[in-house]
């Protein structure tokens, strides 16, 4: 250990505090109620079903504005009702920077909508930024989605978890994704029918890990009745357009 029977645990803990963001202490909190300014973003449309949304600016007398975890980004529909939010738990040990930037998958080529983000303060007072997307209508393509190799790994914070692993991504957005065991449908997902969306962070590697909403990767548990045996994996995955892949693998569940 870096400070193990080397310094005093006062000067260890004076050491850590200077290393942390510049924030006002808890007595402080007791006049702040407002988020002075609430954080913007900007909206990428990077097909006729995906957009991907950058977090920007934002400050406060505390000093410290990051986005909100769990609920932070939202998206409402043309007539105005709230159709899906994300995260839908609070991150735990990753990064909250990873939040900045963020893919939204499976919208409705041709529909409106508006996407909400709520950024707080270090004395948890909120603020939120809306802006307006139309996404295109088209034209059709005829590139097949991309789809990595598939693999079993371990997830949570004791082993025994087994997940199947696998990315996936698509120039107009993926709209189906399904996963067979020995030629058996296991699970799938449905995007692209006005209520089903796909949310992802981008790589965010400062944190030394990648959480498992980092990256269009699909982390799916695999169910104890499959578990401890070897079985034929097959994925597919179809975009809007119904273009698909297939990826097959033998794997050890």
């Amino acid at each position: 250990m870096l400070f193990r029977r080397s310094f005093p645990a006062a000067l260890i803990l004076a050491i850590l505090l200077a290393l942390l963001p510049a924030r006002v202490d808890a007595a402080s909190c007791k006049g702040d109620r407002k988020l002075d300014v609430p954080m913007q973003f900007n909206a990428i449309v990077q097909g006729p079903g995906r957009v991907h949304v950058s977090a920007f600016g934002g400050s406060d007398k505390s000093g410290w504005v990051i986005p909100k975890d769990y609920g932070g980004w939202r998206i409402y529909n043309a007539s105005g009702q709230e159709i899906d939010f994300f995260t839908k738990a609070d991150l735990g040990f990753a990064s909250t920077e990873m939040m900045k930037e963020t893919n939204i998958d499976g919208l409705v080529p041709g529909a409106s909508y508006t996407i909400e983000l709520t950024s707080q303060d270090y004395c948890n007072n909120k603020g939120v930024f809306r802006r307006a997307i139309t996404m295109p209508s088209g034209p059709q393509e005829t590139t097949a989605p991309a789809v990595s190799t598939l693999d079993v790994v371990q997830v949570g914070f004791m082993t025994g978890n087994p997940a199947l692993r696998f990315s996936t991504l698509d120039d107009s957005g993926v709209a189906r994704v399904s996963i067979s065991i020995n030629g058996v449908l296991a699970k799938e997902y449905r995007y692209s029918d006005a209520t089903g969306f796909r949310w992802w962070c981008d790589d965010y590697p400062i944190d030394g890990t990648q959480s498992t909403l980092e990256g269009p990767i699909f982390y799916w548990k695999i169910p104890a009745i499959y578990q401890g045996a070897a079985a034929t994996v097959e994925v597919i995955v179809e975009d809007l357009f119904g273009n698909q892949t297939v990826r097959t693998a033998q794997l050890y569940l």
